[in-house]
């Protein structure tokens, strides 16, 4: 099993704190359509299994989509915040039309809840349900998840929320908020920016009746429930580690640089591009491990999942991240993908 990341992204119209960021790393220009069907050339080569696509926003790359993913040969999900402007201009084309068969999207809050907080994360969440209910409507068959992050102000609304999802068969995935440990982690806030958001001590108890409650639920499509298990101040605390080998595969940059992984630009794998391999897949997998080495830890649900799932049963772990699957989802509920 071998797992990988792309950062498809354009600057967006309303010039937000991720393109900042973007523009902070140093990224030379983004790769044309043609070179991006080249790089995941490439990772079909090195037998990847599964290639997580995102972005400050993968749907502005608009109509290179089906350019890119009719020549696309490696299974993968393609995240989106289904902005309603970019929802509504594509959605036929790409969802009706086949033009992709994954729609994924962040999702923090439950439709059905009340009283919500006026905030930019629960407006969007609300536009994730009404994308999600139009995917569900249109084409029930696709591939769908909502991924939420989990903090101190929503946590108590992830057994509503996965519920909710279920509900209309659309999976779910959780991750934990993240801060910067070591001005390392480029797209994350330092935790002074977001004590708010972050769990404490006193906290842990009533998280963890929380976590139960959501493992608990019947017929549940939960994707990750195994990493719930973990004890609680690894999951909030960023206490897991990747051990040097984050997903298995390459993280490929907008510039068709390399990543040691989605969250790390890290200094040894940077000097590498996608096209560098497989010819020097040697070298970049002692790059990446010298990289990942170097990093505090993490508790992000892709890798967590990838070793989970490669020391437990490689085959079965390759249907989770292409399928859908879990050994606690019926067969029938897998997901059907056109490039299995």
């Amino acid at each position: 099993m071998r797992n990988a990341l792309t950062y498809v992204t354009r600057r967006c119209p309303r010039n937000c704190d991720y393109c900042a960021i973007r523009d902070s790393i140093g990224l030379g220009p983004e790769l044309t359509p043609k070179k991006w069907i080249d790089a995941f050339k490439v990772l079909k080569r090195m037998k990847v299994n599964f290639n997580l696509i995102l972005g400050n926003e993968a749907w502005l790359l608009g109509w290179d989509i089906p350019f890119i993913f009719e020549r696309n040969e490696v299974p993968y999900a393609i995240y989106t915040t289904a902005p309603r402007y970019l929802f509504e201009r594509y959605r036929h084309a790409f969802i009706i039309d086949g033009a992709i068969d994954n729609f994924s999207c962040g999702i923090d809050y439950p439709y059905s809840a009340e009283n919500l907080p006026a905030e930019d994360s629960v407006r969007k969440s609300r536009e994730a349900w009404r994308a999600f209910k139009w995917v569900k409507e249109k084409r029930p068959d696709i591939d769908t998840q909502g991924t939420v992050t989990i903090h101190k102000k929503n946590y108590k609304y992830l057994p509503q929320l996965i519920r909710d999802l279920s509900r209309i068969r659309v999976f779910s995935g959780v991750n934990f908020i993240h801060w910067n440990k070591d001005h390392k982690y480029d797209f994350f806030p330092r935790k002074s920016q977001i004590r708010d958001l972050c769990f404490i001590p006193s906290d842990y108890d009533d998280l963890r009746r929380v976590l139960n409650e959501t493992l608990a639920i019947k017929n549940s499509r939960l994707q990750n429930p195994e990493m719930l298990r973990e004890p609680i101040y690894k999951l909030v605390e960023m206490g897991w580690h990747c051990a040097g080998d984050p997903y298995g595969g390459p993280t490929i940059d907008a510039d068709g640089s390399l990543r040691v992984c989605g969250y790390r630009k890290g200094t040894h794998t940077s000097q590498f591009t996608i096209f560098d391999l497989p010819k020097k897949e040697k070298q970049w997998q002692e790059a990446v491990y010298a990289d990942a080495m170097e990093c505090p830890g993490c508790m992000w649900s892709y890798p967590w999942m990838y070793r989970y799932w490669k020391m437990r049963n490689e085959d079965l772990g390759s249907k989770v991240f292409i399928k859908h699957a879990g050994e606690h989802i019926e067969t029938k509920n897998w997901s059907k993908r056109k490039n299995e």
